[in-house]
């Protein structure tokens, strides 16, 4: 039976339409969604510019970290409870929105072990680039390495809504 679904997204252009699939997902089955995104780690480059500038680059980026991600967190919240829910129903089913650091594939898996998910739902591929692969690199990955059903949405057949504004740029993350 599934009871926990991770829905892993981009917040690319297609995040309503993925969740859309996690959230009837859930209410078919009596589930509910974990929302995850990923947040790429600090690069070498940026832990130097903090480093020179405060003396004490891995406390002073770990907090900024920290509160970026918070950040996100609260403004995705607030996006899925504005416009991408249709009722409280469907924002009921969503029992939490984890915005955490790391590769994506790691951070969704990861996010799908601790939770006990018993089904995870991804897009095939990002939105982003000129050209649309078959399969996304993340797509893959999770997909091989899951312990639980990979439920893929082909987001190719959204190809008509490539020119919305994605999630993230609707947010003002990028």
């Amino acid at each position: 039976m599934i009871e926990r679904i991770v829905c892993g997204t981009d917040l690319g252009p297609h995040t309503s339409y993925l969740i859309y699939h996690a959230v009837y997902l859930a209410r078919q089955c009596g589930a509910k969604v974990e929302v995850v995104h990923a947040v790429e780690p600090l690069g070498s480059f940026a832990k130097a510019i903090f480093s020179t500038y405060s003396g004490s680059a891995d406390q002073q980026a770990y907090q900024a970290i920290d509160k970026i991600l918070a950040n996100i967190k609260a403004q995705v919240v607030d996006r899925l409870a504005d416009e991408y829910m249709s009722g409280l129903e469907d924002l009921g089913t969503i029992c939490d929105v984890v915005v955490d650091q790391g590769p994506a594939a790691e951070v969704v898996l990861s996010h799908a072990r601790l939770s006990q998910a018993d089904l995870i739902v991804i897009g095939g591929q990002s939105a982003r680039g000129d050209r649309v692969p078959l399969l996304g690199s993340v797509a893959s990955k999770i997909l091989q390495r899951a312990t639980v059903p990979v439920f893929t949405v082909p987001l190719a057949m959204r190809s008509g809504e490539d020119d919305d504004a994605s999630f993230g740029e609707q947010l003002g993350l990028w």
